[in-house]
């Protein structure tokens, strides 16, 4: 579904030629796109502006930034993974991280391929994979939800709603120890279904893509 206002976009990329291209590409495209900020780090970026959709390649300034994907992701942001790596694994754990499409930068339509991914996540528009992944990365739906006891949900809520464990302990009486054991099993499950939930921001995008915590 197309949008019925501009879409506002923020690119993350640390080439200054990249970034102009994609100005470009995005200026010169009749569809109701802008951009509103470049910069080259996450960090950079302007927080005064609330873009609709973040463009970021990954590999900027050096390491794959997935956690600070994932902890953007977390935050509500739609974000688009702008990468010239081909990779299955990037798409996978972009994907993982909480971006809506994967695009390639060397894709024979790349621009083409971007600005529909740019409009896709502004318009929550279903996906069943990012949108140039490469052709052996996972497609369909995420893995299985693995089934947890009412004492595990009920921790990961209290927990991923901002309470402390002890806090958590307290409001459930029961021990800090028990906690930790609800939480390690909930992170276990998910482990099992091949699905990263290792730290606090990981369990908080894979319960909230279940529909496991409250809005």
């Amino acid at each position: 579904m197309a949008p019925t206002r501009r879409v506002t976009v923020a690119v993350v990329d640390d080439h200054d030629v990249v970034l102009s291209g994609v100005r470009a590409w995005i200026d010169g495209d009749p569809r109701p796109v802008e951009i509103v900020d470049t910069a080259t780090s996450i960090d950079g970026l302007d927080p005064r502006l609330a873009a609709d959709v973040l463009v970021i390649d990954p590999r900027t300034g050096g390491e794959p930034a997935f956690a600070r994907i994932a902890e953007l992701a977390a935050a509500g942001h739609r974000i688009v993974v702008f990468s010239q790596c081909a990779e299955a694994d990037l798409a996978r754990r972009a994907e993982l991280a909480g971006a809506r499409a994967f695009v390639r930068k060397e894709s024979g339509e790349c621009r083409r391929r971007l600005v529909e991914a740019i409009l896709a996540a502004a318009t929550d528009a279903p996906t069943d994979a990012p949108a140039d992944a490469p052709a052996d990365a996972p497609r369909g739906p995420s893995p299985c939800r693995p089934q947890f006891s009412e004492q595990e949900l009920r921790t990961m809520r209290l927990w991923l709603g901002g309470l402390t464990r002890a806090a958590v302990a307290r409001k459930m009486g029961i021990s800090e120890h028990t906690v930790k054991q609800y939480l390690a099993r909930a992170r276990e499950k998910y482990a099992r279904a091949g699905r990263d939930a290792s730290n606090r921001i990981a369990l908080y995008r894979e319960a909230r893509r279940d529909g496991l915590l409250d809005d």
